[in-house]
């Protein structure tokens, strides 16, 4: 068969995903290039939170949110929009910082810090909810209430309501029934679309960049157009992700050598950036750090994957634990074990002993030296090896599949200090 030939199956198949990239449905936030923008999505929901908005629910929706936040936690007591003197976002009251969206009534403020894409930072939360308690003490309000809205749990020095997008999501489908307003509806469904789309969907991969990754070269022979920087698109986007769940889930510096640093954290989103790095300065001495590659050519099919011997020919995103041997250790064999395959030997038995061996296999980790043929150098690099595919089904999950390998990863930061520093003082 030649080249340019496709199956019956890679027909239907690519049928499938141009459907998929062609009649996905364009929102407001698309056309004018505000997807992802905490701004803009700021606005929308000071718009719904108003009592006075023209979509008339008077504070149905507000209520609502509050009623979901306070749960069985915190009691939030519900907003009568008669009594709210303002509503307004990016207020400079405080003096350290803005609120997203504060709402004042003559007794009380109520105050959103939303999030669609970064983490929340502590200082930035001190500073708001210090002005707020001002306000009680100067007697200008007698309570306050603070809501953080983010798309996922994000933990905080102290215990606040929280709100997610997908809350939002179900309070608009909940009430959007009720606005008379044909065009105040439109508008209601296109934010919830594109809250759908941008901040709940998060796919990774989406069918163009599987039409790149699987089936470029054939489209090209036929000479059938897609877009073919769809991937490179996607990748960034999954990288600027995995850096907002690290920082959030990780304390993060760029202070000593003993500390996790933004230094080694960052990433070059270039086209030819191929490795987000993820260490420590004094492990850089060991030779030793996580690293997840994306490199452009081994998201394609069956290029540059064959250089270590190990991966596999499919579009893939991998996730190491590198740790550099010099090129004489790659010999190395059970009859005549070189110094560098010993010292990875020593770290395996460190982290099996520290019980992380079996939570790595369990995250997909595999030895990269049990996968290479009986005759192949070790790899010179990379001493475990998760590798994620990422043309499977619309790529959902991808970005899960990658933070779950780098937290198993992770989870190992005290045994591998404990052994860098054995080696130090050796």
């Amino acid at each position: 068969m030649e080249a340019s030939e496709l199956t019956e199956g890679e027909i239907d198949e690519i049928l499938s995903l141009y459907r998929q990239a062609t009649t996905e449905r364009t929102t407001t936030f698309d056309i004018i290039d505000r997807a992802g923008d905490e701004r803009t999505h700021t606005k929308f929901l000071k718009w719904i939170c108003d009592p006075e908005g023209s979509h008339g629910l008077d504070a149905t929706f507000l209520n609502h949110c509050l009623d979901v936040a306070g749960g069985t936690q915190y009691a939030i007591e519900g907003v009568d929009g008669d009594t709210v003197n303002s509503i307004s976002t990016f207020s400079r009251k405080p003096d350290e910082t803005e609120l997203d969206i504060l709402i004042e009534t003559d007794t009380r403020m109520l105050a959103f810090e939303i999030k669609t894409q970064s983490s929340l930072r502590h200082k930035q939360i001190d500073a708001q909810t210090r002005f707020l308690q001002k306000q009680v003490e100067k007697n200008a309000v007698n309570s306050w209430d603070y809501i953080l809205l983010t798309q996922e749990h994000q933990n905080t020095k102290n215990s606040y309501p929280h709100l997610y997008w997908s809350d939002i999501h179900s309070c608009l489908t909940d009430i959007v029934g009720q606005v008379e307003s044909e065009i105040d509806a439109l508008r209601i469904r296109d934010w919830m679309h594109a809250i759908n789309k941008d901040l709940l969907d998060q796919r990774d991969f989406g069918p163009e960049s599987i039409l790149t990754l699987q089936y470029g070269e054939k489209l090209n022979h036929l000479g059938i157009p897609y877009d073919s920087e769809a991937h490179i698109d996607d990748r960034i986007q999954l990288f600027k992700r995995l850096r907002e769940w690290l920082r959030e889930q990780y304390e993060l510096s760029s202070g000593s050598s003993n500390e996790w640093t933004s230094r080694t954290l960052q990433s070059r989103f270039e086209r030819g950036s191929d490795i987000y790095r993820i260490g420590k300065h004094r492990w850089e001495d060991a030779r030793i750090r996580f690293e997840v590659l994306a490199r452009d050519k081994r998201l394609k099919q069956g290029t540059d994957h064959d250089s270590h011997g190990y991966r596999s020919t499919d579009s893939l995103i991998e996730v190491t634990l590198r740790y550099i041997i010099d090129e004489q250790d790659t010999e190395s064999s059970q009859e005549n074990p070189t110094p560098g395959s010993q010292q990875r030997k020593k770290l395996h038995e460190k982290l099996k002993q520290d019980g992380h061996w079996e939570s790595l296999q369990a995250a997909g980790f595999h030895r990269t030296r049990t996968l290479l043929p009986e005759d192949q150098p070790l790899s010179r690099y990379h001493m475990y090896s998760r590798e994620i595919p990422v043309c499977e089904q619309d790529g959902k999950g991808v970005f899960a599949d990658i933070r779950d390998a780098v937290a198993a990863l992770m989870d190992t930061r005290a045994s591998i200090d404990e052994f860098v520093e054995m080696e130090e003082t050796q």
